[in-house]
Parts: C-alpha cells; structure tokens; sequence
C-alpha cells in the first residue's frame, strides 16, 4: 500500500499540496498505484474537500482519504440523526431568540450580534437564514474576546467546543462531540507563543481509555494502528517525521522536503529528527541538486538515499499575450521570508524611472505582513498604484494577464510559483537564493536572477523589462511533467513497486 500522510488539506492551498497532489495524480495515472491520504487536523468539513479535489480534476477517483478523526471514530461524527417514520435527517434547531439580550440580525451575511445593556456578549453564524447555527461565540463584554466557541455540523448539531485563555485569542481547551452530544476527545493547551498542545485525552462512554502528552504521540498512535511492514508511505510534512519515523513497523519511508532545511547557516529545526535519524529513511526527495549537496555536506548521509525530482508542470502550451496589462505581479504567502518590503521598496524604486506600470499582490496574510506592507503603500502614497487581494484560486489567470511576477524570498522551497508564471509566458524577477529560482529561471531568457537582497538591482531589471520585454517565455524541459514520470518511474521500481 502506497500512503501519503500530511499535516492538513486546505480547500485553498499553496505550494505543498499542490505538489503533493500533482505527484500522487501522477503515479495513479501513469503507474496505475492508486494512493490513501493520510491527514492529522481537525476539519469537521473535509468530505466536502474530498469531493472538490475530485471535482477539480486535483485527484483521481481511485485516490483514498482518510482523517485521524474520522479513523479514530469510525467516521461516526458524520453520523445523522433521522427521523423515525420517514428515516430523513432530522435537523436541530436553535431558536434565534436569547431572553434577556438584545438582538441585532445581518441577513446578508446569515449572523446575529446579541447584547446586553448595550455591551456585545455573543455572536451566532447561521448556515442560512434558518436557524441551523454554524457557530456561536460567547464574548467577553470586558475585553470584546471570544471566551467560548461551540460549531456545530451543517444539521445543527454539536461537534466541537473551544475555550480560551482569559484575555487571549490562544486556546486552553477543545472538546469533539459525536453528533449524539458524546463526547470523544478533548485536548489541552499551552499558553505559549505556538499555543502547543500538551495533552490528549481519548474518551469512550464518558472514560477516558487513551492519552497521550501532545498531537505528536497521538499521530504515532495512529500510524501504529494504520501502517504494516513493508508499506510506502510518502511524508509531506515535517511536522510527522518524528511519529512517522518513530512508530514500530517496518515501513519504507519517503520524506519529501518542500522547502528550504536552512535558517541562515543553522538546520531548521523541524528538520533535525530526520536527518539525524536518516536509518529509518528509506529516500529522502530533494527538488534540487544543490539540496542534496548542502544537506551531505552536514550528515553523512549516502547518494542511494536520496532522489532529486524537481517539481513538475504541464508543456508549455500557446499563450496569447495580446491582453496583458501594464502591471507586475506577485502571489504567494503574504509572510516574513517573503520580505514583501523588499518588493514594495524595489518598485518604489522602479516608479523613479518615469514608467507607471502598476503592482498587485495576491496571498493569504501571516506574521501581520498585510498591515506592513499598507503602512509602506500609505507612507509613499502608492494606493492607486499598488493593489493587494486576498489569495486567488487562479493564479495561473493572473500570471497571463502580467508583465512579470516578482519574487523576493528569503529562502524559496522550490519556487511553483516561478514555474507557473513562466508557464503563462509571465517572465520571473526573483532573488537568487537557496533553493530553485536559478535551477527554474535562465537568466534573461525567461526572467532574470537579482542578487539576495539587492532592492537596486531588483528595481533596474523591473526597469529593464518593461523597457526591452522578454519573448518566447517557457520553462526547462527537465521541468516538464514528461521528465517527472521518468523520475517517479525510476523511484518505483527502485522501490520495486512496479
């Protein structure tokens, strides 16, 4: 059996799960080995995510998902009541009025703000207008924070409650509840900057059978009751190296880095228990050459072992470039390593030149990024110019429609994005750091290559590309999905899997 286990599937996500689901498409269409996803959050929704991965094309129907929850239940939490004489799901119904709090409806957005001598003390979601309720806060009238949240399934009833730290956004404590009000799990939080949990509680007809002191040991009890010997299972995340790599069966162990093991000089942490434990491994897949040579130059740790496989695109197809805009781009995480205020500086820069091509930014928001980089728009005046969206579902729309993207990392796993925009004939500006922009970009054939952290010469090769437009814009071919099926072809039968 071919496994893949992952921290978390997002409905909208990046670069790691694309790549993970693109891989796994790959080798059931190409290989006929069908895989079963394996995920370790709590996402009461994720049938519904199942449905929309196959209805996007994202997986085959031969893929499998499975969820630690779902698993340890014996998917019961989609259990629904119905009724007695026509078996119908029977729905739960709360009423929208509360006695003594003043109610304040928004139908549009399906909420209601309840309040008691003027002060705001909780706050329901509905589905729709009915009254199914999604989920409900109880809120501190002293600090406007939340202190409680109870969500509850799309027919009314209760599947899990978060409890808060006073005068914090962190949790203190979550319970799971089976749809008949039974209570399943329950874990506990520290009150520290990562909010890490540090205690899990298994429960069965209210007694508590299993616990285990974080969701580490709780993943490897999981893998312990899901893998036998000899098993393929393919580690997408760090995160589940130790309880992957620590459980007892005789697996063969995939750990495919996505990104970058480096902080500076320094190994990353999350890095640390594989490598050190790198007997348990059976390949660790780098994206690039330059990876692997970094990581043996810091363990001892064989060729045999390792499989360089970049990430993989379609052939470039024909792109009409006839309506592109006078604008650059970028679209990524809005977070630290991207230094977003390298970018901004950069095109502030670039504006110098008397050119007036515009900037949008597209991405999900992390350490605050968004606030620091409206604060740079607002100081230099920008806000015709500089545009910022939330994340798109099509970047590749956005890519075509662009003069260059640009990318201005710290560090880059592999760079998709990179890969992307050239695959719509999007040019790439980017810094040349560790790992991928140089192994994707030909410098000034399909993007050019910026020192790290040079703004001033960022700026210049904005200029330049505006001024003197790069043609015939398109990726390696060793990028193409045509080489990764000879890559994974190679990597199975090494694993005598075909």
């Amino acid at each position: 059996m071919i496994y893949t286990i992952t921290s978390t599937l997002p409905p909208s996500h990046g670069g790691r799960t694309q790549a993970l689901l693109r891989r796994i498409k790959l080798i059931d269409e190409e290989f006929n080995i069908p895989t079963k996803i394996l995920t370790t959050n709590y996402n009461r929704n994720y049938p519904n995510i199942y449905q929309t991965f196959l209805e996007d094309h994202k997986v085959t129907k031969n893929i499998e998902f499975e969820n630690i929850y779902e698993w340890l239940t014996n998917y019961k939490i989609y259990d629904v009541p119905k009724t007695k004489v026509f078996n119908k799901p029977k729905y739960n119904k709360i009423p929208k009025r509360i006695s003594g709090l003043k109610a304040k409806k928004n139908t549009q957005n399906h909420e209601i703000h309840y309040y008691q001598d003027n002060q705001l003390v909780r706050y329901r979601k509905y589905f729709n207008n009915n009254s199914i309720v999604h989920y409900e806060d109880i809120i501190s009238p002293e600090t406007g924070l939340k202190t409680k949240r109870s969500e509850y399934n799309s027919y009314g009833y209760l599947h899990r409650i978060i409890y808060y730290f006073e005068n914090s956004t962190k949790k203190s404590q979550e319970m799971m509840y089976y749809p008949n009000g039974e209570m399943y799990c329950e874990r506990h939080f520290k009150d520290n900057k990562k909010n890490s949990v540090n205690l899990v509680k298994l429960l069965k007809d209210g007694n508590v059978y299993q616990t285990f002191s974080n969701d580490k040991a709780f993943a490897q009890y999981y893998f312990e009751h899901k893998f036998k010997d000899g098993d393929i299972v393919f580690s997408d995340a760090r995160l589940l190296d130790d309880p992957l790599l620590a459980q007892s069966h005789q697996t063969r162990n995939i750990l495919v880095l996505h990104s970058s093991h480096l902080s500076g000089t320094q190994i990353k942490k999350s890095f640390k228990y594989a490598f050190e434990h790198k007997e348990h491994v059976e390949k660790f897949i780098v994206l690039t050459q330059q990876q692997k040579v970094d990581i043996q130059d810091m363990y001892p740790i064989p060729d045999k072992q390792f499989a360089v496989i970049p990430h993989f695109i379609e052939t470039n197809k024909s792109v009409d470039n006839e309506n592109v805009e006078d604008r650059f781009v970028f679209i990524g995480r809005f977070s630290k390593e991207k230094q977003l205020d390298h970018l901004l500086k950069a095109y502030i820069e670039f504006l110098k030149s008397g050119h007036q091509t515009k900037l949008a930014l597209y991405g999900r928001d992390e350490d605050n990024q968004k606030a620091m980089m409206q604060d740079i728009i607002d100081a230099n005046h920008l806000n015709n110019q500089v545009s910022i969206h939330k994340y798109t579902s099509s970047p590749l729309a956005e890519f075509k429609k662009s003069k260059a993207s640009l990318l201005t990392s710290s560090y880059e796993g592999f760079g998709l994005t990179i890969m992307e925009s050239i695959s719509m004939g999007c040019p790439v500006i980017s810094y040349d750091v560790r790992y991928g922009p140089n192994e994707i970009i030909d410098h000034a054939k399909n993007g050019y290559l910026v020192e790290a952290n040079n703004i001033n010469q960022l700026a210049n090769y904005m200029t330049q590309i505006i001024e003197q437009p790069l043609t015939n814009v398109e990726n390696n071919e060793k990028l193409y999905y045509s080489t990764a099926v000879k890559h994974y072809k190679q990597l199975l039968e090494e694993l005598k899997a075909i």
